[in-house]
């Protein structure tokens, strides 16, 4: 038993130096074969809207932000402002912000640092997430919101969906902005970690940020590689084929877009934001009305969590569980995309004749 322990002590700590002094891997974009380029071709990417405009933004510390609105500006009954979630980008939602404008909305969307058209950390790994401090995410959306000069006599709803929903809310706590309602569609106010508990999770980030890891991979993610091979099957995140592949055909098509997965300092960022947010007195700062959409089965933010919050602590919240959804809620069939649009009719009747 003596020998092995010892030998056991010693793979331990010689598992630990490999660890130590493992290399980042050099940056090395994914290839796609023919046979999924085929698929990628022949997949319909919605263009954004005919008056759709381009524009940056600098965050105070000079990052570019890319963000983009409609052409109705001045003729619009409301405002809406949209922040993809995690990964994704602006180029995925030209249908969906079509659909908003011809429900007169003028519709403004972010690219979060990072992500998308916005500036990347790092250009020699530009996939990889990061961010020093997530407040930071709050305060770019806070920024750049009180820049625009939106007409004050309209409503202006701020909506993220999954990731975004989670900046979107901080912000709305953290900042005061010109804002008439939050729009979340399955926010991550908590998110879940597969196999690993929220604790666990939040801890293996911290320890592989302490032992200078900072800039790794959390273990298992990795630089863009497609999520599904077959662009004819659902999947747990949506049942529907011809919007579940926007994201990976975009990143295919426009390679600059690609988003790998998390890092060590972005990973524990992310679970440290969820533990400030998710307390009654923060969500007690949000004062404006908020509708929170929920996927019938989530795998990937706690739903719970959110039901908890809508219901005992945030001032006036609605929850709506739309069924056999995924967590990919707007690459959802044309039922359930429709009813995302009607719940943004819904909110704007209801901020038009609330006192907030």
């Amino acid at each position: 038993m003596r020998k092995f322990l010892k030998g056991l002590l010693g793979f331990v700590v010689l598992a630990g130096l490999a660890f130590y002094f493992w290399p980042e891997r050099s940056y090395k974009p994914y290839q796609v074969d023919a046979a999924y380029q085929a698929q990628v071709d022949a997949f319909k990417i919605p263009d954004m809207p005919s008056d759709w405009t381009w524009r940056d933004f600098k965050a105070q510390d000079e990052t570019r932000i890319r963000w983009g609105e409609t052409g109705n500006r001045d003729a619009a009954k409301a405002s809406v402002i949209y922040v993809p979630g995690y990964t994704a980008t602006l180029d995925m939602y030209g249908e969906h912000f079509d659909m908003l404008a011809r429900r007169g909305y003028h519709v403004l969307g972010f690219d979060l640092r990072g992500q998308g058209g916005s500036q990347r950390y790092r250009d020699k790994q530009p996939e990889k997430l990061w961010v020093d401090d997530f407040s930071v995410y709050a305060q770019d959306v806070a920024d750049w919101l009180n820049s625009l000069n939106l007409p004050q006599d309209r409503p202006l709803i701020l909506s993220g969906s999954s990731f975004g929903g989670h900046v979107v809310t901080r912000a709305a706590g953290d900042h005061q902005m010109p804002i008439n309602g939050l729009y979340l569609l399955a926010p991550a106010f908590r998110p879940l970690a597969g196999e690993y508990s929220f604790d666990e999770a939040l801890k293996l980030t911290k320890i592989s940020r302490r032992l200078g890891k900072a800039k790794h991979y959390v273990f298992g993610n990795k630089d863009w590689e497609p999520e599904g091979l077959d662009y004819t099957q659902g999947s747990d995140c949506s049942s529907n084929p011809a919007r579940l592949y926007l994201r990976d055909a975009v990143f295919t098509r426009k390679p600059e877009l690609r988003v790998g997965g998390a890092t060590n300092q972005w990973g524990a960022e992310f679970f440290e934001s969820s533990e400030y947010i998710n307390r009654p007195e923060f969500y007690a700062k949000i004062n404006v009305p908020v509708t929170i959409i929920s996927a019938d089965t989530d795998v990937y933010v706690d739903t719970q969590v959110n039901s908890e919050a809508c219901r005992d602590y945030v001032n006036e919240c609605r929850e709506v569980v739309i069924p056999n959804t995924g967590h990919c809620l707007p690459q959802e069939s044309d039922a359930v995309v429709e009813q995302l649009m009607d719940e943004y009719d819904r909110m704007f009747e209801l901020i038009t004749s609330s006192p907030y």
